[in-house]
């Protein structure tokens, strides 16, 4: 048994000190009594040779040193630790003034130190045990040197019969009753620290569990890691975010498995941290649990104790909002530099975009005064004829763009015609891509599209269109792919037009990112990254979907999903219902 309490709490060990001081108390008040009444019989002769006025005026003293102690424990004053083993000390050399006033060794009372030495062994453990029993070794050294020495020696135990017996047999008595007593009053303080210490445990776990819980249910990723590099605790979020360090294991850092930002000597700036025991970060990206994307998070690492290598306390917290903040900022400010590019660029293709169709209309009236010409190929006219009018009909189209981008429009806004013939979308905008082409990679196109008719703008289909057909057509040659499929599916509520090829597929790094602008797959030069973000916007404006994903056997496969027009069948109903 220790000499500090098993309790935690403050207020618990400062109610255990009270209660040892009570307990001492209410022995002192019998131990003082019983000094008295030896005195009194001292004083009326029948214990004949005992120094009674000593004995009482101890007594008196004691019973004074209870009174004040009684005060301080009903004042506010907080006793001190070892208060109780002071009072035990006290009563010790109390007894050795009673032994010397009752006759030294000779008294048979003289066995009441094993109750003390047992007594203060009990409230202090074995470093107070040492000290009691050298205070008792002393007393009785005291009380032999009272027989050596005549001057020193004030009293003799010389009771006359039967009284010497029953002096010895009383203090034979008292000593085992007060050492059963002691004894049976620790067991029973013991048992009642056993269970202080039980649900002091249990309080301990549930605080800890639901803490525990608490932390495992943060958005951020909170661990542990001691001075050896050991994780000792971690909640659920870091062991997802930094799976291969676990409880026990030795900590890395995520960057030495992810992408991490690194210092100029390309260390961990956590490593560096906590071995300098300095505050740390670095940024990583990682896909947790069953989320589609890969989240931004930052790691920050604390130190929670002082030394040369403290303890450290890393926190995981998630930047995914902050960072696609700044990086939609980033987009915004180059989108706005563009608009400004664009419609200066707008502005001078206005001339040569006239030029173009002024020449394409003249072309067709020549290619009209050819007909039935001798030796004019019939074939040939027909080809340039369907070449000028697309001519016609793009730099039409591109006058239209080019005037919403000088009117403060933009490229993403749309008209919408309840009728606009699928097939002739497909068509169209198959003849601009595949036009050029000379072998190589083929496009087939369903037969079926020219049942299908879907609510948009013609001019934005077409440019969604020609972006889709020429990345399948790009994708297929770096592959070494030959064919660009189209076909559609319908319902009653849309029709899903998908656009398939044989190339290489998406990468993974960059599949997340395909919609956002500037985000593009092909080489450096050979692609904006407006593309599909153009074509993403445009598709929205018309109320539609576009979806972009690998196929199994290899290539990509984009669907667009736009609604679907109203039938004739379905025209008519609404009007009889009007």
């Amino acid at each position: 048994m220790t000499a500090e309490p098993l309790f935690v709490d403050r207020g618990v060990f400062v109610d255990v000190t009270r209660d040892r001081i009570r307990w001492l108390v209410r022995m002192r008040w019998g131990a003082m009594v019983a000094a008295l009444f030896g005195a009194g019989l001292g004083a009326f002769g029948w214990l004949p040779g005992l120094a009674w006025p000593v004995m009482a005026a101890t007594a008196g003293a004691g019973l004074l040193y209870n009174l004040v102690l009684l005060a301080r424990l009903r004042g506010r004053a907080q006793p001190k630790p070892r208060a109780a083993l002071t009072q035990a000390l006290v009563d010790l050399w109390m007894l050795t003034l009673f032994l010397w006033a009752a006759g030294g060794v000779e008294c048979p009372f003289v066995g009441f130190y094993i109750f003390h030495v047992s007594l203060i062994a009990i409230l202090g453990g074995p470093r107070w045990t040492l000290v009691a029993s050298a205070a008792a070794f002393l007393g009785a050294g005291l009380l032999m040197l009272t027989h050596v020495v005549p001057t020193l020696r004030i009293a003799t135990w010389s009771p006359a019969p039967p009284l010497d017996t029953a002096a010895n047999v009383a203090a034979f008595v008292l000593t085992v009753a007060g050492a059963a007593y002691i004894v049976t009053h620790a067991v029973n303080e013991l048992r009642d620290r056993e269970r202080a210490l039980a649900l002091a445990r249990d309080r301990a776990a549930l605080e800890y569990q639901l803490l525990s819980n608490t932390l495992d249910e943060l958005e951020a990723g909170l661990e542990v890691v001691d001075e050896d590099g050991k994780v000792l605790w971690r909640n659920k979020r870091a062991e997802e975010l930094a799976p291969f360090a676990s409880v026990g294991a030795h900590w890395e850092c995520p960057g030495e498995r992810r992408a991490c930002e690194r210092d100029a000597h390309g260390v961990c700036p956590v490593h560096a941290a906590r071995e300098a025991g300095d505050h740390g970060r670095c940024r990583f990206a990682a896909r947790v649990g069953s989320a589609r994307g890969e989240r931004v998070y930052e790691m920050l690492v604390f130190p929670i104790e002082e030394g040369e290598r403290p303890r450290v306390m890393n926190l995981y917290v998630d930047r995914t909002a902050a960072t696609l903040a700044e990086r939609q900022l980033l987009l915004a400010e180059r989108l706005a530099s563009l608009g400004r590019v664009a419609q200066g660029v707008a502005h001078e293709l206005n001339t040569p975009l006239a030029t173009i169709r002024t020449l394409a209309a003249d072309m067709r009236k020549a290619l009209v005064a050819l007909e039935g010409a001798a030796g004019a190929d019939p074939e040939v006219l027909r080809d340039l004829d369907e070449s000028a009018t697309l001519i016609r009909d793009e730099t039409g189209r591109l006058g239209r763009i080019t005037q919403s981008l000088l009117a403060g429009g933009d490229l993403v806004r749309a008209r919408i015609d309840d009728h606009v013939p699928l097939s002739a979308a497909v068509e169209r905008s198959c003849a601009i891509v595949f036009a050029g082409t000379r072998g190589g990679t083929k496009v087939e196109v369903d037969t079926q599209l020219g049942e299908l008719d879907v609510a948009a703008d013609m001019d934005r289909l077409v440019q969604v269109l020609v972006n889709l057909l020429q990345n399948a057509l790009d994708a297929s040659r770096s592959h070494g792919g030959t064919l660009v499929r189209v076909h559609a599916e319908s319902n009653a509520d849309e029709v899903a037009l998908v656009v398939t090829d044989d190339g290489a597929g998406v990468a993974d790094e960059v599949k997340e990112r395909l919609f956002e602008p500037f985000a593009t797959t092909k080489p450096p030069g050979e692609g904006t990254g407006l593309g599909l973000y153009t074509s993403y916007m445009l598709v929205q404006q018309m109320g539609g979907r576009l979806e972009l994903e690998n196929v199994p056997e290899g290539g990509a496969r984009a669907t667009l999903r736009l609604p679907r027009a109203p039938t004739k069948r379905h025209l008519r109903v609404m009007e009889a219902n009007a």
